[in-house]
């Protein structure tokens, strides 16, 4: 018998298909726990000379991207457990529901070789702070195709002993020439940034190393 999981997952899946989402994309959404509707956008922006790297978010959260609205921090109060669990979604005390969201790692101009990167941080890195005119336009322009939309700046831009960093249990995505590619763990991801000759900013335990501005 199906669990209420299984259920949830399968009338998502027939609400994309009804949506022209590819099969495709929803086999691909089922690995990464990316929405489906939201896999076909990142192909389809990467088409536009852009590359984006995903943490991607819990696979138990797959159904609920666009149901609720996805974690952020000013959506979370101190009191408030500072992470989703394993359904994917998390309940602060006021009694909202957000979803497990999407770290961008980072984001490339692919027209030059090898990638050029778009900052999507503060100045020089810092937590908070004005983007580039860029950076802004970029990610308006993802999030308008985005059913979860991305809630902060990249992750391997933040330059501070406080970036998280990379844990063996993370698992990417990366949209590139829309083409979606499933990085399994760090190691892997490690090296498809070093097939597109881009350093990778993390050191083997996982700890930030950065900043690294463009290619290895």
């Amino acid at each position: 018998m199906a669990t209420i999981q299984e259920m949830f997952e399968g009338d998502r899946e027939a609400e994309w298909r009804r949506a022209g989402v590819p099969d495709s994309d929803i086999v691909f959404s089922r690995t990464c726990g990316i929405d489906g509707r939201d896999v076909r956008a990142f192909r389809e922006f990467s088409r536009e000379n852009v590359m984006v790297v995903v943490r991607n978010p819990k696979l138990t959260a797959r159904p609920w991207h666009g149901s609720v609205p996805p974690k952020h921090i000013g959506a979370v109060g101190k009191d408030d457990a500072p992470k989703t669990g394993t359904s994917g979604v998390l309940v602060t005390k006021s009694g909202r529901i957000l979803v497990s969201d999407y770290d961008l790692m980072s984001v490339w101009r692919t027209e030059v070789s090898p990638p050029a990167k778009v900052f999507i941080s503060a100045a020089h890195g810092a937590a908070r702070g004005k983007w580039s005119e860029a950076a802004v336009k970029l990610i308006v322009r993802l999030n308008a195709r985005l059913v979860s939309k991305v809630q902060h700046g990249c992750q391997d831009d933040y330059h501070s002993g406080n970036n998280p960093g990379v844990k063996h249990t993370d698992h990417f995505s990366a949209f590139r020439r829309g083409l979606a590619t499933h990085l399994p763990n760090p190691t892997a991801c490690a090296a498809f940034y070093a097939a597109q000759g881009l350093a990778w900013p993390y050191d083997a335990s996982g700890k930030y190393a950065g900043p690294i501005a463009g290619p290895a």
